[in-house]
């Protein structure tokens, strides 16, 4: 019986040493991804600006303002720093062109199509819900935001979504 006790309060022991005993207050709820329609988060913008800059799209300001080099945009599957110079050109159709110089003479130039900020209709939201024990309070903290692209065959048919860019907050 003596031995059974002994054996018990250890085990007690060890398991209470290895609880999740952390000195925040905060718990993990669950990660989340929203998906917003870019053009219902015009508003984010009306509140903001001037009333002649209203034409302006959220992904439009976002790409921007990435250009700028104000926020460091991210390739979503390698996750390798875009260019900011190249922002609107990243991961777009290549084409060589003939093109007559001066002279007469042929050449051939390469050109990359640009994005259309309008072919951008989501944006995605991947965030962390958390819980604040002491007070109680759920809150969530933004991870990062992708810019979701149209993307359609050679045809012109609609073939889905991909994430065209990452921006960590």
């Amino acid at each position: 019986m003596k031995k059974i006790t002994t054996t018990l309060a250890f085990l007690l022991t060890v398991f209470n040493i290895f609880a999740q005993n952390s000195s925040s207050n905060k718990i993990l709820i669950r990660h989340d991804t929203t998906v917003l329609k870019a053009e219902e988060c015009e508003w984010l913008i009306k509140l903001d600006t001037k009333p002649d800059e209203t034409s302006r799209s959220v992904p439009l300001i976002i790409l921007e303002t990435i250009k700028k080099g104000h926020l460091q945009a991210l390739d979503p599957q390698t996750d390798f720093p875009i260019p900011s110079n190249e922002i609107f050109t990243w991961n777009m159709p290549v084409d060589t062109v003939a093109k007559l110089d001066d002279s007469g003479h042929q050449r051939f130039v390469v050109i990359k199509s640009e994005l259309n900020p309008d072919n951008i209709p989501f944006i995605k939201i991947y965030s962390d819900w958390y819980l604040d024990v002491a007070n109680g309070n759920f809150y969530s903290v933004i991870k990062w935001i992708e810019l979701m692209r149209e993307v359609r065959s050679h045809n012109g048919y609609f073939r889905g979504y991909i994430p065209f860019c990452r921006v960590y907050y």
